[in-house]
């Protein structure tokens, strides 16, 4: 099912699998901020981690061992953008 998920999306959108992370990363992120009211709150940033390290462990069971080079890149893709949005925020830059 989730790589079926995955599937679709890719062949929906039209976007390879780096820029899936990005934008799933940056969409779970401001839906939270969105809710939170806050774009300092720290838990949305919290889910979007939680949320990429579910996608790796997902897809660690799928393929059945670790593609740390490919683990590591779709982790960076997830979080990069939330991770400097929400540092801007709480440095008060934006």
């Amino acid at each position: 099912m989730h790589n079926r998920l995955k599937l679709w999306l890719a062949n929906t959108t039209g976007l390879d699998h780096a820029t899936l992370h990005v934008h799933i990363g940056m969409l779970i992120w401001v839906v939270g901020v969105a809710v939170a009211g806050n774009v300092g709150a720290v838990w949305p940033l919290v889910v979007v981690i939680v949320a990429e390290l579910v996608n790796e462990v997902f897809d660690r069971l799928r393929v059945g061992s670790w593609r740390i080079a490919d683990t590591t890149q779709d982790i960076v893709n997830s979080v990069l953008w939330p991770v400097v949005l929400f540092t801007l925020a709480r440095t008060g830059i934006i």
